[in-house]
């Protein structure tokens, strides 16, 4: 009986282990600072930097106005009247949702008009990766279940999201991950109501000087008093 040779199955292991590495994701390096634009819309943007592209949008002035109060996001939607100044950027989304949160875009939600050009995630992802220019090779597997279908890229500071809903529209999410930066303390009610420190008093000279010496001249054609002696 002949020995089989493990050459051959040692060299179609190793193709395998090849082929397999090669299509394994790879990792999003991309961070925050280069997440992308969708129609010049960027996370980090003020309420006050989008009304100016969107100057019909009436929400945006709302959230301008409400501040940077950090406890809760604030949403404002802008629908196709709205997107209509940038059709050529928006002419394909039926509503764009922005979320605020802490005076800056945290969220950016696009809705697509129907019907769309792809029949699922997959394909879904695939343009969005042409249009963001982000990594198509970093995407992690699609999910499924009754009422959608998804799948997520997930960078180093920000993710990108597709959804399918059943029935529904189709959704691209552009979402902030980076931790936020730490709140600044606010004084305490103690160091509000400590008065501050007195310098200390120099020491009073022993020569006292003459008296009226600081005092300002007469004026002209004013009588002179006579200088009384300090009483004892």
């Amino acid at each position: 009986m002949k020995r089989l040779s493990l050459k051959p199955l040692l060299l179609l292991a190793c193709v395998a282990g090849a082929a397999g590495a090669a299509g394994a994701q790879e990792p999003c390096r991309l961070g925050r600072a280069v997440a992308p634009d969708y129609g010049g819309v960027m996370l980090g943007m003020t309420a006050e930097e989008l009304a100016r592209m969107f100057p019909g949008s009436e929400e945006l002035p709302r959230v301008a106005a409400a501040g940077a109060d950090a406890s809760k996001p604030y949403v404002a939607s802008l629908g196709m009247l709205e997107l209509a100044i940038r059709r050529e950027q928006f002419g394909d989304a039926a509503e764009l949702l922005l979320t605020f949160f802490g005076g800056r875009l945290h969220r950016i939600d696009v809705r697509y008009r129907r019907p769309v050009p792809w029949n699922d995630v997959a394909q879904f992802s695939e343009q969005v990766s042409r249009r963001l220019a982000v990594p198509s090779d970093a995407w992690g597997a699609p999910s499924s279940d009754a009422e959608k279908q998804s799948r997520a890229l997930d960078c180093r500071g920000f993710s990108v999201v597709v959804r399918i809903d059943r029935g529904g529209p189709s959704t691209l999410s552009i979402v902030d991950t980076a931790p936020a930066p730490p709140p600044t303390p606010a004084p305490t009610d103690g160091a509000k109501d400590a008065a501050p420190a007195k310098a200390p008093r120099g020491r009073r000279g022993r020569a006292r000087g003459r008296r009226g010496a600081g005092r300002a001249p007469a004026a002209a054609g004013e009588e002179k008093k006579p200088f009384e002696k300090e009483s004892r």
